[in-house]
């Protein structure tokens, strides 16, 4: 071999040795095993977020055997949203992930189902990565909605109006139930409701926009309680029928 093939044939190792990680245009980076978006054997890892991307501490996840009843393997997320699950290495079946978050918020306990990035069960000699979003609107995979519901009660002692008329606007007192900031919302009543709010607590106000009308004030006041206003506090608390609710009391300003 000469020496300027000796030297070129150098160049190359050196060059492939520094490329030895580099991908093809359009895939993927190579990850390092053990980290949360890579899957190692008979462990389940993976994040809770908020759909801002921020990250959820104290989430409880778990992987549930497929075969065996009651069987689960459960943790906790830690400050940066994540989690790590050793899973047995002797049982039969395959498992699932799911997960919760218990929260207080201004005085109110809310049990919130996450929603996982992959509901397919997995060997656990294979290993898996599942991620978690908390959503506190928007719709539910098995049906429904993940926000809640305002219903207010019309009082017509200053007149009648329609509540499909009725536009709410809905201001954010501090962060939403997720820890998001919000943002101000102005909807108009269906019917006698509005559905899907972010769950949060909200200062409420309201006017009354009848088709082709002049737009009217309305008094705002809690349920059950004789306190008209311009605006109103309200929160969501569980009902058994509605699923989230606030409600309160609403009437045309004199």
């Amino acid at each position: 071999m000469t020496l300027e093939k000796s030297l070129s044939a150098l160049l190359l190792a050196v060059t492939l040795a520094a490329c030895g990680a580099c991908t093809s245009p359009g895939e993927p980076p190579p990850t390092t095993p053990g980290t949360p978006g890579t899957s190692s054997a008979y462990t389940m890892r993976g994040t809770v977020v908020n759909v801002a991307g921020q990250p959820v501490p104290g989430a409880e996840v778990w992987a549930d055997n497929t075969l065996h009843y009651n069987m689960n393997v459960l943790g906790t997320t830690d400050a940066q949203g994540r989690y790590s699950l050793t899973l047995p290495r002797d049982s039969l079946g395959t498992w699932r992930a799911g997960g919760k978050l218990r929260k207080q918020y201004h005085g109110q306990s809310y049990d919130m189902n996450l929603e996982v990035n992959d509901e397919s069960a997995f060997q656990a000699d294979a290993g898996a990565v599942r991620n978690f979003i908390l959503k506190i609107s928007g719709e539910r995979p098995g049906g429904g909605y993940y926000g809640g519901v305002i219903w207010p009660d019309g009082n017509y002692s200053n007149g009648n109006f329609t509540m499909g008329q009725v536009e709410l606007t809905l201001t954010p007192d501090g962060p939403l139930l997720d820890g998001s900031a919000g943002e101000v919302l102005k909807r108009t009543l269906d019917g006698n409701s509005v559905g899907n709010v972010p769950l949060g607590k909200y200062t409420v106000s309201a006017r009354y926009v009848p088709a082709g009308g002049t737009p009217r004030e309305m008094l705002v006041s809690p349920r059950d309680v004789t306190n008209w206003g311009q605006t109103v506090s309200i929160i969501f608390q569980k009902s058994p029928e509605y699923g989230f609710l606030a409600d309160f009391a609403i009437k045309l300003a004199p």
